[in-house]
């Protein structure tokens, strides 16, 4: 799965739509390979499988979402990314002021995963003897 530009500029007239939930899973899915290549392997709960505009968003699958972008934020760098809602099935759903919160934390995660992973250290030499040769 590729990482999929971020919305951060939702307004109260957006409408929160399948392929919205499904650049929120993409992308939490890239933020987990990233994360287990930099730091460790983590356990996210299942958000369910791509949507569709037939497709209905339950509050389950958004509170999983949530989860999971605590659990990476608090498995790597611990940032301040807000607090977390709980919704109920039939209740609220998230507001653009929450949206624009997740998705502005996963790019912040994001972007500070792919500078981490450009500055690694790097041995300056081929382990195992001259390159090409076999052992």
């Amino acid at each position: 799965m590729a990482w999929m530009e971020p919305k951060t500029d939702w307004k109260e007239s957006d409408y929160f739509n399948a392929k919205d939930y499904n650049r929120f899973i993409g992308n939490l899915t890239v933020l987990e390979v990233l994360t287990e290549e930099l730091f460790k392997t983590v356990d996210l709960a299942p958000m369910g499988e791509d949507k569709t505009y037939h497709s209905l968003i339950y509050a389950r699958e958004i509170n999983a979402i949530e989860n999971n972008l605590e659990t990476i934020n608090l498995n790597t760098y611990g940032f301040h990314i807000g607090e977390k809602v709980v919704y109920k099935e039939n209740g609220k759903t998230p507001l653009y002021s929450e949206l624009n919160r997740m998705e502005s934390a996963m790019l912040k995660l994001y972007t500070t995963m792919q500078a981490h992973k450009r500055n690694l250290p790097r041995l300056a030499m081929t382990l195992g003897g001259q390159k090409g040769m076999r052992v």
